[in-house]
């Protein structure tokens, strides 16, 4: 008795079943994007003067569904009739494994049935005397097991031509719907997806007509580099890993050993032996952020994971404990900022190409070579009995873990806070191309001028603690004190003859840009300008109409707006008027103005100031701050505490004790307590209040430029010792309050604590 056959040839069926698949728009459009960059990838140096260039034309907004297509199509070398017909069969691809971007032919098949239900493929190469035509009707092909396409031939315009044009009809209604929406996202999908390929091969993409630019990292410049222990970390880390070259098998993806004949998992021949290597860099963007953080992985220049933040967690070995988050762990807001782009072109991937599989060597692999084996913590590998982490996560972290502003983590600031709404903003002028944002060096400035905040000349010495205090016998008047010489009352007589644009000039010569004060700022019904900020170190300057005044605007080309504040005016130095406040009143000055508003210029300048939310004053605020400056205080302490912990630790009462034990209970608890007080280490946790006991019990251990710059053992008057020591205290006062209570208090106590910060902050003591 003979064994029948069965027939399991797919019905034509399955093609519209592919199109169940859950792809996004932008998924589908890349999967035939691929395809085109494997072909201009497969050319690689021979690639002639034409630039590689994949177009693709959506539906617009006021299309019709009956009439709606997608067009893709590419200036690539173009198929024959024999690649075209095996380029449309479901399940099959001419591509192995690891050297395509498509990685499977099923993908084609997909991403077209997922949009409609009819797709035409016109192909041709330079020299074919015309373009194959096929279409494939998925309606049509459902109806039986008939698979037989017919092909067509439609004449060239040039023997030259050559490329390959998809066109996607019969869109079903919720693609329809999308796609005509949605071409600025799906262009900024793509930009970041394919981010790499564009600006480093010069691959093109448009999406109805417009280029799609790539998304740029906005990181530090490889030069920036910050000290620890000595020795200095960069801003950005390469990585170049070579590994031993191995066999893949064209047939199922696995890698085998170099000596073997045949694959070990499905016992196919198809090998070829390849080089094999993890490649790329990570760094510190130039802003942080909740989300907009974390590693690019890329397979063949095409990213497979976009900001994936998985690094960033220990996993138990064991697999017994969840993998613990170890960045961000000193941001209070969980700020990130490490970014980066990882080549791991040797690893396999998901079919949906989003997300690689973790479970093989060649991941874990890439996890030891970026991020190594042990906690990036240094205290909790230890404790884990672990070795010490040298990966360049590891050294990333050790140098750029914090947020404080500042040049010592590379943090912008004014002075006051850090300008973390203020550097995104920066970013996104980066992003949208503006030439002044391209470099760090706006970003820069505000790290550097937050170390060394613009604010008024003082009247007194500096140097001069006894004169600062008021206990200095002063017989004699000091030449700021006396009646100005000119006759416009303190400012010199402009050089004879200047122009207005000469004098301006001279004033930006001579002038620092406020660069968390510049910006753009938009005013309801009165439109919006760009502010550039200067601060004169002068007393007084000349606005265009001849007055002598502390500050003025000044139309440059619209829309941009300069502001000249002179920071040594009376008006700062001698009234405490604040000049960023003045800037602002100024500035809505100016908008009323120049827009005949009848408005009241307190209601146009309450509108202005409501848009600029990193100039408020809040509780949250503050006491974010007020944090960051207490745990600097605490880090610079231990330098000191670790040199005799036990007798720091012994001056501290018994209550203090408790806090301090506590705190290390609830944020670390990963080593003996006994270890933190002997190592000195109980000064990160200590309580407030213990801060402000210990610098009044040992003022000659954390003052004179150890901790703090204010000189104290150089005084030999008793009473001016208590008064140097009561006054800081005062100021660290305001901080503890902040950071334990975080009280409801009225503004004018803002404004107390918001000058307490700033007076800390202005005499901690370098520490690099």
């Amino acid at each position: 008795m003979s064994v029948p056959n069965i027939n399991v040839r797919p019905h034509g069926r399955i093609l519209s079943v592919l199109g169940d698949i859950e792809f996004t728009q932008w998924q589908c459009l890349a999967e035939l994007i691929d395809n085109s960059f494997d072909d201009f990838l497969a050319q690689r140096d021979t690639i002639g003067s034409e630039r590689p260039t994949v177009s693709i034309s959506l539906p617009g907004r006021n299309s019709d569904v009956r009439t709606a297509e997608v067009w893709v199509r590419d200036n690539g070398r173009g198929m024959n009739l024999e690649t075209l017909s095996n380029a449309v069969r479901a399940g099959w691809t001419s591509n192995n494994r690891y050297g395509s971007l498509g990685l499977y032919g099923m993908g084609f098949n997909v991403a077209t049935a997922r949009l409609g239900r009819r797709t035409t493929i016109k192909t041709t190469r330079a020299g074919d005397p015309s373009w194959i035509v096929l279409t494939l009707d998925l309606v049509q092909l459902g109806r039986g097991d008939d698979y037989e396409v017919p092909v067509r031939y439609e004449p060239k315009d040039h023997p030259d031509e050559h490329g390959t044009l998809i066109i996607i009809s019969d869109l079903k209604r919720d693609q329809w719907d999308a796609l005509s929406k949605q071409d600025a996202k799906i262009r900024e999908r793509l930009g970041d997806v394919y981010s790499y390929l564009l600006r480093e091969r010069d691959f093109l993409i448009t999406v109805n007509g417009k280029k799609v630019p790539p998304r740029l990292p906005c990181v530090w410049d490889e030069s920036r580099t910050v000290t620890r222990n000595g020795v200095k970390i960069p801003a950005i880390i390469k990585i170049d890993q070579p590994l031993a070259p191995a066999k893949a098998c064209k047939d199922c993806g696995h890698w085998n050993p170099e000596w073997v004949e045949s694959c070990d998992d499905c016992q196919g021949e198809r090998l070829e032996l390849r080089a094999r290597r993890i490649w790329g860099w990570i760094g510190v963007q130039r802003y942080l952020h909740k989300t907009d953080y974390g590693i690019d992985f890329l397979r063949n220049g095409r990213k497979i994971l976009i900001r994936d933040k998985r690094l960033f967690f220990f996993e138990d070995p064991d697999g017994i404990e969840d993998p613990d988050p170890e960045y961000p762990v000193d941001s209070r807001h969980k700020r990130g900022r490490f970014v980066g782009e990882i080549h791991c072109d040797h690893v396999p991937v998901t079919y949906k190409k989003d997300a690689f599989e973790y479970d093989g060597p060649e991941w874990r692999t890439v996890v030891r070579t970026v991020r190594g084996d042990s906690p990036i913590r240094e205290k909790i590998a230890k404790n884990l009995g672990l070795p010490r982490n040298t990966s360049p996560l590891a050294k990333l972290f050790t140098g750029f873990r914090r947020e404080d502003p500042g040049l010592n983590y590379l943090v912008p600031g004014d002075g006051k806070q850090a300008l973390f709404e203020k550097a995104i903003q920066w970013a996104r002028a980066f992003r949208e191309g503006d030439p002044e944002y391209q470099t760090d060096r706006i970003w820069y400035e505000a790290a550097f001028r937050h170390d060394h905040p613009i604010v008024p000349e003082s009247a007194d010495d500096p140097d001069d603690v006894l004169g600062e205090m008021g206990l200095e016998d002063n017989d004699n008047e000091k030449a700021d004190e006396q009646p100005d010489a000119s006759p416009t009352g303190g400012a010199p007589e402009p050089p004879p003859g200047e122009t207005l644009d000469q004098r301006l000039a001279r004033y930006r010569d001579k002038a620092v840009q406020i660069v968390d004060l510049s910006g753009r700022y938009e005013a309801t019904g009165l439109g919006g300008v760009e502010l550039v900020a200067w601060a004169v170190r002068e007393r007084r300057l000349q606005d265009p109409a001849g007055n002598f005044v502390p500050a003025f605007t000044h139309m440059l080309k619209a829309p941009t707006v300069e502001i000249f504040l002179a920071v040594n005016n009376p008006l700062f130095t001698g009234f405490g008027v604040d000049m960023r406040d003045l800037a602002m009143v100024e500035l809505a000055e100016f908008m009323r103005v120049r827009g005949r508003d009848p408005k009241p210029l307190s209601a146009v300048l309450a509108d202005i100031k409501s848009r600029a939310t990193d100039q408020k004053i809040t509780p949250d605020v503050l006491a974010s701050r007020a944090g960051r400056l207490l745990d600097r205080i605490r880090e610079a302490m231990h330098r000191e505490i670790k040199g005799a912990p036990t007798g720091y630790w012994e001056l501290l009462q018994e209550g203090e004790r408790a806090l301090a034990q506590r705190r290390f209970a609830l944020e670390r608890g990963d080593a003996t307590w006994e270890t933190v007080v002997e190592s000195g280490e109980f000064a990160f946790f200590l309580p407030a209040n213990a801060v402000m006991s210990l610098i009044e019990k040992r003022p000659e251990a954390f003052l004179d430029g150890k901790v703090f710059k204010r000189a104290y053992v150089g005084l030999t008057d008793d009473n001016s010792r208590v008064l140097v020591v009561s006054r800081l205290v005062g100021f660290v006062s305001d901080l503890a309050l902040m950071e334990e209570h975080q009280p409801r208090l009225g503004f004018i106590e803002l404004q107390r604590v918001k000058l307490s910060c700033l007076l800390v902050e202005a005499d901690l003591a370098d520490t690099e």
